[in-house]
């Protein structure tokens, strides 16, 4: 009897953003010649969020779907038909992959990988605890939290920080305005409204600073409608992985004024080129990163203020602003290396006999509505709520 070799399954939205990123790196620095490894993008035609389009390490197939008009049930059978067949692990990053677990088990082992700290993973890990077999955070903090949430399931909780490739060459010293990088999706959860802020502030206060805004998203449009009229900014819109790393090296500063983080890859790239940080002071993942003065600066959430003095006081300092550079790079490299950090992942998947425990044949799926039932036509479901959103969209 022959048995399929086992590999690797990640699930996760086909939107570009650090979720994406985090699961390339791993699959670009898997044993060559080992595991199989594939990654299922969860495609939602109706979500405003920008679509990656682009090339991933090993394979990839997209399941389509338009949730919420369509019949959920429908969608979690076509999303497990994707799942190749065969043991290993299965690599959860969202809530449709973990749905369709509960009606649909796989042989493989699950990992659920929480991805920020934010209430909304924690949930996730909480409502799907039965079919998930090991929670990975990126952060001590989430760590810590998520084991005070399932106690019960602390030693199934592991922190396990992600890597960033170490660039041979790092940004350079050169004269000029200071160089001053955003990297991220265009979401108002990213505080991305205080960056015209802080431009207004430094252009208000004569320092010579210019301005690259890089990313895609549903805000960015109202980002650019505030932007101050005579700041010097460029808005590359999205580029290729190669391209955004070689960004980094072209700046000095990451301006990263998030509400909420989980560890942020733009965060840990940047630091890898020598690119300074100058962040928000989040409960997460930040504190382990940057050291406010050394490698960077941690400002209060929301304090476009201290933000803009910061970056003054680097535009006005470059001989302190190097040394932060190389501080920066030496954090990256020493502790963040994807190649040691894939490593520690890889040898976790190894383990997937040894973490695999039992599991109900089928667990509850909490979502959807009435229309949302197995024995439904997908069809029907869709008609009706595509006609129900018609006549609301008429009566409103």
């Amino acid at each position: 009897m022959t048995t399929s070799p086992p590999g690797v399954v990640h699930v996760l939205p086909g939107k570009v953003g650090g979720v994406l990123t985090f699961v390339d790196h791993l699959l670009a620095h898997a044993t060559p010649g080992g595991w199989a490894r594939r990654a299922v993008l969860t495609d939602n035609r109706l979500d405003r969020d920008t679509r990656f389009d682009g090339q991933m390490s090993g394979d990839v197939t997209r399941v389509r779907h338009a949730l919420p008009l369509e019949n959920l049930h429908a969608v979690l059978r076509r999303l497990r038909r994707a799942i190749p067949p065969g043991p290993g692990v299965l690599v959860a990053n969202d809530w449709l992959e973990l749905a369709m677990l509960c009606r649909h088990p796989v042989e493989r082992a699950v990992l659920c990988i929480t991805h920020g700290d934010f209430e909304y993973y924690y949930d996730l890990a909480r409502r799907h605890e039965a079919v998930i077999d090991r929670f990975v955070t990126y952060t001590e903090r989430m760590r810590d939290e998520l084991r005070r949430r399932l106690p019960q399931r602390a030693d199934d909780i592991v922190s396990m920080p992600y890597g960033v490739g170490i660039p041979r060459e790092a940004r350079a010293r050169v004269p000029g305005p200071l160089r001053l990088l955003y990297v991220g999706r265009m979401n108002e959860s990213k505080g991305i409204f205080d960056l015209p802020a802080i431009a207004r502030s430094l252009g208000d206060g004569g320092i010579d600073v210019a301005w690259t805004l890089h990313g895609a998203g549903p805000d960015a449009f109202a980002l650019e409608q505030r932007w101050p009229a005579g700041a010097r900014v460029r808005w590359s819109g999205l580029l290729p992985m190669r391209e955004v790393l070689a960004l980094y090296r072209e700046h000095d500063v990451l301006v990263m004024p998030s509400r909420a983080e989980g560890l942020p890859v733009a965060l840990l790239e940047a630091m890898a080129a020598g690119v300074v940080p100058v962040v928000s002071d989040l409960p997460s993942g930040i504190p382990e990163v940057v050291t406010s003065g050394q490698n960077g600066h941690r400002l209060p959430v929301g304090d476009v203020p201290v933000f803009a003095r910061a970056i003054a006081a680097l535009a006005g300092d470059r001989d302190r602003l190097e040394e932060m550079s190389r501080a920066a790079r030496r954090t990256a490299a020493e502790r963040f290396d994807v190649r040691a950090r894939a490593a520690d992942y890889r040898a976790l998947f190894a383990r997937w006999r040894e973490i695999r425990r039992p599991r109900p044949l089928a667990v509850a799926v909490d979502y959807g509505s009435r229309l949302d039932q197995p024995w439904l036509p997908n069809a029907a479901v869709y008609a009706t709520r595509v006609a129900r959103r018609w006549l609301e969209e008429r009566l409103a």
